[in-house]
């Protein structure tokens, strides 16, 4: 992505929270074990909370996306999509947020798609309706759901920078999570045999 330029972020600030709170108590599961464990139980305890600890910043802190002038930048839990604004094809939310390109469908799950907050948005701007129907005591601003937020801004990006942005769609797999994963699961049998 260019530094210059101005790149937003979407990600799930519950999912956010949720993540440090659970890597903070797999720390201190790890600072516990390491204090008042003995050899064998301290390295299981240690590799269980690596491998749940991966786990968990894989599916609460990794997930990001950034829109940017350049691309579409998509990080899952164990996938980083980059997609040029020019090969956007579609995008929607209905369960979940979809971005169409190079005929394949990429999930994001840095934007949860909430049908609750939608019919809220939906009735919040039916009431605003039934309340001024032709607007001449106030502007009424629609409220949309945050996942439709972002399909706007998605959208409306795709078509500003779809002539410059050019290229292939990039689908690299990411390897330090399967990593911690297995090096986690082998400190688990390590320290069961011991």
């Amino acid at each position: 992505m260019n530094s210059d330029e101005s790149v937003t972020t979407y990600r799930s600030k519950p999912a956010l929270f949720t993540g440090v709170v659970m890597v903070a108590v797999g720390l201190w599961l790890i600072v516990d074990s390491a204090l008042r464990g003995t050899g064998g139980d301290t390295v299981t305890i240690i590799g269980s909370v690596l491998a749940a600890g991966a786990l968990v910043v894989a599916l609460t802190i990794r997930a990001a996306m950034y829109a940017g002038p350049d691309k579409l930048l998509i990080r899952n839990p164990f996938r980083t999509v980059e997609i040029p604004w020019g090969a956007v094809q579609e995008v929607k939310a209905e369960y979940s947020l979809e971005v169409r390109a190079d005929d394949r469908s990429f999930h994001i799950w840095a934007v949860p798609v909430s049908l609750r907050e939608r019919k809220r948005a939906i009735r919040a701007n039916s009431r605003s309706l039934g309340e001024d129907p032709y607007g001449s005591s106030r502007i009424n601003e629609p409220v949309a759901a945050t996942a439709d937020h972002a399909v706007a801004d998605i959208r409306g990006m795709a078509e500003q920078f779809a002539k410059t942005s050019t290229g292939p769609v990039r689908a690299v797999w990411c390897w330090p999570v399967f990593a911690a994963i297995a090096v986690g699961a082998g400190m688990v049998v390590l320290g069961t045999t011991l």
